[in-house]
């Protein structure tokens, strides 16, 4: 069992000394994590400041760094600014990987798959009108802040795009794909199968086997379901990268990690996420129910133990080759530079 250590006794000197993961693991509640600390993160490290509470995990002939943050997006960001400004680590030269599940949409992939993000996308700014209120033309009552209409022109601005989308770096994205496809994907459970029946004739991507894809991710703090939720979805991704995203894949944390290693760029403690994050999600259910199931009776066909499974399988070896060095050749710069968004 792994022990928790108070921090002196960790390092065997004093607080003056400094811990330089390689790579950061970030899961967001305990389902997610339980592999990672079980078969790779066994010494535990106190982190009461987290939102999540638990400790986090090291690998020190690795260097690899893991915690909790706490399921949503205040958690998220609430855990990663604290670990960012946490003196006892220099996260400087670091990489960090999301590993997490989420519901994804049948049209790209089976339960049990594992999705790449390019691109993530906020879900959570937004203006909405009820939709017995909205004017009956409209395909939807979500809309962007500043328009009056859903997927209103003029196009969003670069600097609305700023605080809305995160591009991650390409080369980092295919090369971390590339490495979980090589190592491949526990084969669907029993249960995953009989929850894909009802999909196959309109979504037959639904009945394949799990695949290792680049699919983007939209995050919000509500636990939608349903065609017309995801049509939106489907939409408001195109709405904001100018037709790039593809929707695949929905989640609750993905923007607000994005959105403080960005703050903790600028203050010079971390590298920018279109930089150095990698965000994996795995199908645990579908976003809507089968075809005729009403979406209010629907609970989502919650798969999670695969799910789990699957994230751990393809996460670690990207985790191993990043702290190895063996990571893609990108042009980083040091963390506290100036550096161009991506996006």
């Amino acid at each position: 069992a792994a022990l928790l250590l108070g921090w002196a006794s960790v390092v065997g000197a004093s607080y003056q000394d400094v811990l330089r993961p390689a790579v950061v693991v970030v899961t967001t509640f305990d389902g997610e994590w339980r592999h990672w600390r079980e078969r790779l993160l066994h010494l535990e490290l106190p982190f009461p400041v987290g939102a999540s509470g638990f400790p986090l995990g090291w690998n020190a002939e690795l260097r690899v760094l893991g915690l909790v943050t706490g399921m949503g997006s205040k958690n998220a960001a609430l855990s990663i600014t604290a670990l960012g400004h946490d003196s006892r680590f220099d996260l400087r030269e670091a990489h960090w990987l999301l590993a997490g599940i989420g519901g994804f949409d049948p049209r790209h992939a089976s339960l049990g798959s594992a999705a790449f993000a390019g691109f993530l996308v906020d879900g959570n700014m937004a203006r909405f009108v009820d939709p017995r209120e909205m004017p009956s033309h409209w395909p939807t009552g979500w809309m962007p802040l500043n328009r009056s209409a859903p997927y209103a022109s003029p196009p969003p601005t670069a600097a609305e795009k700023e605080v809305m989308v995160y591009r991650m770096a390409p080369e980092l994205v295919a090369w971390a794909c590339a490495v979980a496809q090589a190592t491949g994907l526990p084969a669907a459970t029993e249960a995953q199968r009989h929850a894909s029946e009802g999909y196959i004739a309109d979504y037959p991507a639904a009945g394949l086997p799990p695949s290792v894809l680049i699919g983007d991710s939209m995050s919000t703090d509500l636990f939608w379901a349903g065609e017309l939720s995801t049509q939106w979805a489907r939409r408001w991704m195109r709405y904001w990268t100018s037709d790039t995203a593809t929707f695949v894949a929905s989640d609750m944390e993905d923007v607000a990690v994005a959105a403080s290693l960005t703050a903790l760029a600028r203050a010079g403690r971390a590298r920018p996420p279109t930089e150095a994050m990698i965000v994996l999600r795995t199908a645990s259910n579908f976003v809507f129910p089968p075809p005729g199931q009403h979406p209010g009776m629907y609970d989502g066909g919650f798969i999670p133990e695969p799910a789990f499974e699957a994230a751990f399988a393809v996460g670690e070896p990207v985790v191993r080759a990043l702290a190895a060095g063996r990571g893609p050749s990108i042009a980083g710069r040091v963390a506290g530079e100036e550096h161009a968004t991506l996006w």
